[in-house]
């Protein structure tokens, strides 16, 4: 069964503690993070990142396979699911667990052009230059200062300059990347109802509801709703509820044995006829048949 894991698990999660050099309520930081805990079936209430500095890692998120070598980050925004995880013999990790209401004060304006670059890709890899990781090797000094007078301070400091160098990195990518996601003004008000909007579908457990329960929710019209997701994202807003709706589909059918029915009524879905139907449109087979394909065909070789 999937768990739903916040900050406080996190820190509660025995293979974490002797690893954690610094923890409060809105952060943890996890340095050189070698074991990694069962982290089969988890929906995360953080956002990640994860500086892989040796090995490798290889990880389902949002029901994606990813691979990520040394010197990539791997940023995940909250809401995201994770499931097999494996590594290398020789793997090494910073991680830091970030609650969305200190990434909202640490980036300020800047978050609306974070959100509406991550919650367009659900998560991303980034391959760091060598020279920019010395940002990453000054907060590992920081964090383990536990005598500074403004460590707090200062992590946050330089948790903004990283967070602010990523947000160039992720608009560098997206510019060169023939990405059909435009990257509006940050600051205007489409910016901010369209990631507004993703943030209600991301959270919420029964993603298929109308439009307008959306639209209610955000104070706006169904058809400016429409507008919002065309003009930032070039899709519908029933374009991204579906891609939601069916990457919780495909981390419930691989990642657990509850019945085509349990997952129907899991996800909201009026009936198991209605739910078949709506898999057979989306994966182009039958739930049973899909998971059949998940579990026969052979998954990425693990890591060695």
């Amino acid at each position: 069964m999937e768990q739903t894991v916040g900050l406080s698990e996190v820190k509660m999660r025995t293979s974490f503690e002797e690893q954690i050099k610094y923890s409060d309520e809105e952060l943890v930081i996890v340095d050189n993070l070698r074991e990694i805990p069962n982290m089969d079936n988890l929906r995360i209430t953080f956002n990640i990142i994860a500086v892989c500095l040796r090995g490798k890692m290889e990880i389902d998120i949002a029901g994606e396979s990813t691979l990520i070598h040394e010197r990539q980050i791997a940023i995940c925004h909250s809401h995201a699911t994770l499931a097999n995880c494996m590594v290398s013999p020789d793997f090494e990790c910073n991680v830091l667990c970030i609650g969305d209401q200190l990434l909202r004060n640490i980036l300020s304006s800047q978050i609306l052009l974070w959100n509406q670059l991550l919650y367009s890709h659900r998560f991303v890899i980034l391959d760091i230059a060598p020279q920019r990781l010395g940002i990453y090797e000054e907060l590992r000094y920081q964090w383990q200062a536990e005598d500074s007078i403004f460590r707090r301070e200062i992590i946050t400091g330089l948790l903004r300059v990283a967070l602010l160098q990523l947000c160039e990195l992720l608009v560098k990518e997206k510019s060169s990347a023939d990405d059909p996601v435009a990257v509006v003004e940050c600051g205007t008000r489409i910016d901010s109802l369209f990631n507004r909007f993703l943030e209600l579908v991301a959270k919420r457990k029964v993603k298929k509801i109308p439009v307008a329960n959306y639209a209610s929710e955000l104070c706006i019209t169904p058809k400016y709703l429409s507008t919002v997701c065309h003009t930032v994202s070039g899709k519908s807003p029933l374009k991204w509820i579906s891609e939601y709706v069916i990457e919780d589909i495909i981390h419930y059918l691989k990642n657990t044995d509850l019945t085509a029915k349990e997952i129907s009524d899991e996800l909201g879905f009026p009936n198991a006829s209605f739910f078949g139907k709506y898999v057979r449109e989306h994966l182009g087979t039958t739930p049973n048949e899909y998971r059949k394909q998940l579990r026969l065909v052979p998954g990425a070789p693990k890591v060695t």
